[in-house]
């Protein structure tokens, strides 16, 4: 049985067609859609037609009780906007406050030792993950524009190099493997970087890694024929 992902995105489908072949090798139907639609029939008939959801967009207010629906049963990446989540946590208005992740300050995270010629565009080592479990064969994983988020009760899933660094203008903040990219609680999974775009998936093992994280967190999920 296929399973079926909606990729939520106000870009171009062409900037993802790489994460969309990844899904489509492991016996996924793939939908691009630029904006969630608020009826109730549609989140309902959304919730038997999809098992995974990428929201690589900041949803819209109109969006909201989609996402806040969808985002309670079904397994969900999520890749929000840095200054959105900071600047919306002030007064708990972002829809991810509700789960517990809020954004304090905007902490860009750099690699001046392992990028590609960018220290923006950081090539993570597998090896230096703290979750292994995600990693069956990944050597690494590239990531462009990241900042640090972390969260009570989440588990990171994609943590720094010995050399990533935080910073808040030119002060180091947090470095090494205390910098979270990647968090986890349950059916939702939050980037606080790009690992989905076709440049990022190029340039390291992403495609594999996105595979392994999809199906472990499929495992045991009820799935509607």
């Amino acid at each position: 049985m296929d399973f079926r992902a909606l990729i939520v995105t106000e870009e171009e489908p062409y900037n993802y067609r790489e994460l969309e072949e990844a899904l489509l090798s492991i016996d996924f139907e793939v939908e691009f859609i630029s904006e969630l639609n608020p009826d109730l029939s549609w989140i309902s008939s959304s919730e038997f037609r999809y098992d995974v959801f990428f929201l690589l967009k900041e949803p819209s207010e109109n969006e909201i009780p989609a996402v806040s629906s969808l985002s309670k049963m079904k397994v969900m990446f999520i890749k929000p906007d840095s200054y959105s989540l900071y600047s919306k946590s002030k007064k708990s208005k972002h829809w991810l406050n509700a789960k517990g992740i809020f954004l304090d300050d905007v902490l860009e995270v750099i690699d001046e030792s392992s990028n590609l010629f960018d220290p923006t565009k950081i090539i993570l080592s597998a090896s230096s993950m703290r979750s292994q479990e995600y990693f069956e064969d990944v050597e690494k994983i590239v990531t462009f524009n990241a900042y640090h988020i972390s969260a009570d009760g989440w588990n990171v899933i994609l943590n720094g190099n010995r050399t990533t660094r935080a910073l808040m203008g030119e002060l180091i903040m947090r470095a090494g493997r205390d910098v979270n990219l990647a968090i986890r609680n349950d059916n939702l999974i939050v980037f606080s970087c790009d690992v989905f775009s076709n440049e990022p998936m190029r340039a390291g093992d992403n495609a594999k890694f996105i595979q392994n994280v999809v199906e472990l967190m499929l495992e045991g999920a009820d799935i509607v024929e």
